[in-house]
């Protein structure tokens, strides 16, 4: 029987190991100083040197007493402690060879030369070792012929500030400069953040304005990777063996199992958890600068219920005028985009027509007291001593007071919303809320108009373009039993309708109540509501005109059926005939000709009678 042994060629596993197993070109710098922590290292120094082209790394560490462990792979040679908790296999080493075609060791009392391009050359694997005069206490690495090209400086300064800020064992320099250390869970410092300790996860998250994906996940102090799954999300999340399992040799990715899965549905809510949290209590210019982060992260269906709207109650006449002021700043500066920007925009309006009062009055002598200056008045001198000076309010945004959202019960009254954007071109409809004393939501953002238009799909909510009305008016009369003064009023009205033109007496006296029904389409909702400005109400099947008796001023009439006019008659007539020809102008005259100037007929009338 033939014995077969397995050999591996050792020139095409270099060639192997620099192209491909090593995917991050910046792993030779987490490589080399966790192997300066396995060698229980206090300090790492890292010298950039690109006029030379190579890259210094030395640590204090033990000295390295077997040159061969640093060469072979799956073997180490570390103190049992350290090969059973991080289990280094001795590929660490080898990821040096991806940015180094000539590498040199120092320690002890060796130096070792591992030319990699001429051992592939010469297919050769002798790696020279040297012995030196001068010991050197710890390790120290040199990698030539660097190829700052494909790893510019920037990116090893990056991740040798990323190292030192998070390996809090080791004190790393970077060409002679102490990286600063920093806390798993300090934040930094955005307006939008959240502290994440949990079990498995110690860390911070944040809202990103931008879009790229900064979601950093650590193992150990080191770099593993960027999430690409969690857009407009910044943050740095360190986790445990526990946590997730990496992939081989170099930790630089997550393996996609249970844990990988599970890890992304814990780190998902708690980006949900910021997004919303933001949203509810955060101040809306912050909000508007982070609303696509928040938009894109947050549990719209949690919002639907916790979200408190900018609502306008159409009935209160301060907020129907403020609706109706934005529209008209906005005519005035397109540019505003936000209650925040229309309140500075007012404000800027006023301190500039303060300004302009202080000019026009502080040459008024009886004027005790000169309006305040405005904010932000600029001045200028001349040569000559003369002086001049304009106006530029510098009103901050950031100091606005900003009006406060409430929740609203939408099961309660019909709702109606818009964003700001709109307050212009549905400046018509919001009118007709208020004629009907709606309430109306402005909406700040476009979060809140995905909600709104979910909500309305659920509640008694729609846009407010949707506002349509179809009104119906309904008169009652009721009480028409008369007083003597009301008998002789209404006498008084049927001869006024024969001066007209009519046969019979078209009036008729009362307790007029109109009541207007209109029903809102959208929401298939009717609302009626008493119209007390309704003080006639004309019935076109009879034809006939019905006056409320509260209309009618009748203190002057005496209590007389008397059919000869006294000066009480006229005073009675004279006080009430502008109300007496609206009435009449509500009638059909059929094949009466109706009189042009229906005063002059009555006053020609009255002065025949």
């Amino acid at each position: 029987m033939n014995n077969v042994q397995v050999r591996v060629n050792v020139i095409n596993q270099l060639k192997l190991l620099r192209q491909s197993t090593f995917k991050d070109k910046l792993s030779f710098l987490d490589e080399d100083i966790q192997n300066a922590q396995r060698a229980k290292a206090t300090e790492v120094m890292i010298e950039i040197d690109q006029f030379n082209r190579k890259v210094t790394i030395e640590n204090n560490g033990q000295k390295l007493t077997n040159p061969q462990a640093l060469f072979s792979i799956a073997e180490s040679e570390w103190d049992e402690d350290i090969q059973k908790s991080e289990s280094p296999f001795g590929m660490g080493f080898f990821s040096n060879i991806t940015v180094s075609d000539h590498i040199e060791v120092f320690s002890g009392n060796r130096h070792i030369i591992f030319n990699v391009k001429e051992m592939i050359q010469s297919n050769k694997t002798d790696i020279e070792v040297n012995e030196i005069d001068n010991t050197y206490e710890g390790f120290k690495l040199v990698l030539n012929n660097f190829d700052f090209k494909e790893v510019p400086s920037s990116l090893i300064r990056e991740r040798v500030e990323l190292l030192g800020k998070y390996i809090h064992e080791l004190d790393i320099y970077c060409n002679g400069v102490l990286q600063p250390k920093k806390n798993l869970t300090d934040t930094d410092g955005s307006i939008f953040s959240s502290v994440i300790k949990t079990d498995n996860i110690q860390g911070w998250i944040a809202l990103n304005s931008g879009f790229g994906d900064n979601l950093k996940v650590f193992y150990k102090g080191r770099l593993v990777t960027k999430l690409d799954s969690h857009y407009y999300i910044k943050g740095d999340l360190h986790i445990n063996d526990k946590t997730l399992n990496l992939t081989s040799p170099d930790r630089k990715d997550i393996v996609r199992d249970d844990k990988y899965y599970a890890f992304l549905n814990e780190v998902t809510n708690h980006i949900k958890e910021l997004a919303n949290e933001s949203f509810l209590n955060g101040k809306q210019r912050n909000i508007d600068e982070y609303i696509d982060a928040i938009a894109w992260n947050a549990d719209k269906e949690k919002l639907k219920s916790e979200t408190s709207f900018l609502v306008f109650d159409t009935e209160d006449r301060n907020d129907s005028e403020y609706l109706e002021n934005i529209a008209l700043a906005k005519r005035k500066n397109p540019k505003i985009k936000s209650v925040n920007q229309y309140e500075a925009f007012i404000k800027s309006e006023a301190a500039r027509q303060s300004e302009s009062n202080h000019k026009e009055i502080e040459f008024t002598q009886e004027v005790k007291t000169k309006a305040p200056e405005a904010e932000g008045i600029k001045t200028w001198s001349g040569s000559e001593g003369s002086v001049g000076g304009y106006s530029e309010p510098e009103i901050d945004e950031n100091k606005i007071e900003e009006r406060k959202g409430q929740q609203i019960d939408f099961n309660s009254e019909p709702v109606f919303w818009l964003s700001f954007d709109q307050i212009v071109e549905q400046e018509k409809k919001f009118k007709i809320a208020h004629h009907y004393k709606l309430k109306v939501i402005v909406s700040r953002n476009k979060l809140e108009n995905t909600i709104l238009e979910t909500l309305g799909k659920e509640k008694n909510i729609v846009h407010i373009s949707e506002l349509t009305e179809s009104t119906l008016i309904k008169a009652f009369i009721s009480n028409t039993e008369l007083s003597k003064k009301e008998s002789r009023a209404l006498m008084l009205l049927d001869m006024l309708s024969r001066m007209i033109g009519f046969n019979r007496n078209v009036f008729a006296i009362g307790d007029v109540m109109v009541i207007k029904q209109t029903e809102i389409t959208a929401l298939q909702h009717t609302i009626e509501k008493i119209e007390d400005d309704f003080v006639v109400a004309y019935d076109y099947l009879i034809n006939k005109v019905y006056i409320d008796r509260a209309a009618i001023d009748d203190s002057k009439l005496i209590e007389s059926t008397d059919e000869i006019l006294n000066i009480n008659d006229y005073k009675f007539i004279l006080s009430n005939l502008k109300e007496i020809v609206r009435s009449v102008n509500l009638m059909n005259f059929g094949n009466l000709e109706k009189p042009n100037d229906l005063y002059e007929r009555i006053i020609k009338g009255l002065s025949l009678a």
